[in-house]
This record gives C-alpha cells, sequence and structure tokens, in this order.
C-alpha cells in the first residue's frame, strides 16, 4: 500500500521534448526575446491519478491510500529526515498551489503538446527501450 500525501494536488505535465522544441525555437525567433511562455501538457491531473497511471503502466498497481492536510504534513516532515528527501515540507506546500496552465499551449511554436500517455509507456512500461540502462547499471561497477 502506498500512503499519498497530497493527493488532490493538480498537475499538467509537459514532455521534455516539446520544452526543447520551444527552447531551440525561441533561439532563432527574435519575436520571443523577453517574453514568457507558460508550457503545460494537454491534460490536467491530480497526484493520485499520476501514481495510479504509473502503477498502471509499469504493470505495478498498488492500493493508493490518500491523505489528508495534517496527515500529509507528518508524511512530508517523517520524509525529510530519511536519506533521499523523497518528500519535504517545502514539496508539500507547492503542491498547494495548482501547478498547471490556465491558457492553450503557445502557438507561435508550431506544436501541439505532447499527451502524457504517448510517451511514458517508453521509459516506464517493463520492457521500454529505458528499462534495459537498469542492466546496464546493475553491471557497470559503479
Amino acid at each position: 500500500m502506498l500512503a499519498l500525501g497530497s493527493p488532490n494536488a493538480r498537475f499538467q505535465p509537459v514532455y521534455v521534448g516539446d520544452v526543447a522544441h520551444c527552447f531551440v525555437h525561441a533561439i532563432a525567433d527574435d519575436a520571443t526575446i523577453g517574453q514568457r511562455y507558460p508550457l503545460c501538457g494537454p491534460k490536467v491531473y491530480t497526484l493520485y491519478e499520476l501514481v495510479r497511471y504509473v502503477g498502471e503502466i509499469a504493470e505495478a498497481p498498488r492500493p493508493v491510500l490518500t491523505l489528508g492536510p495534517a496527515l500529509s504534513r507528518f508524511q512530508a516532515f517523517a520524509l525529510e529526515h530519511l536519506p533521499g528527501k523523497l518528500m519535504t515540507r517545502d514539496n508539500l506546500a507547492s503542491m498547494q498551489r495548482d501547478s498547471v496552465c490556465d491558457c492553450d499551449f503557445p502557438a507561435e511554436f508550431g506544436i501541439a503538446p505532447t499527451a502524457l500517455e504517448a510517451v511514458a509507456p517508453t521509459y516506464l512500461a517493463p520492457g521500454a527501450v529505458r528499462s534495459s540502462y537498469d542492466g546496464y547499471r546493475a553491471t557497470s561497477g559503479r
């Protein structure tokens, strides 16, 4: 079972390839100098939905126990004191604000944002091309 703090936090993940495309385009276009652009993916998800989706793709679904505000704070406090800091109280505080765009993907970049569902299986699913890197890491001697 997975205890999940701040399960209703909202995110709108954007594909790194789309961000890279926008950077390259912006470098070549003087009209983008001094401008800021909101870059978000095409769909909004809750943290709960993302965690469930990753479990499904990885073929490792787990029951998810959603935590309320008080238990979320306790979880963040405990996790920030463990090696690796999986979560901190600062992370929890930042999840109180939606990490989403309130507009469409900027048309000046000439692309539609890539859906999470189109790319996540290529690196999270068992047998995905990138999963072979685990074997290389295991035998690298590092």
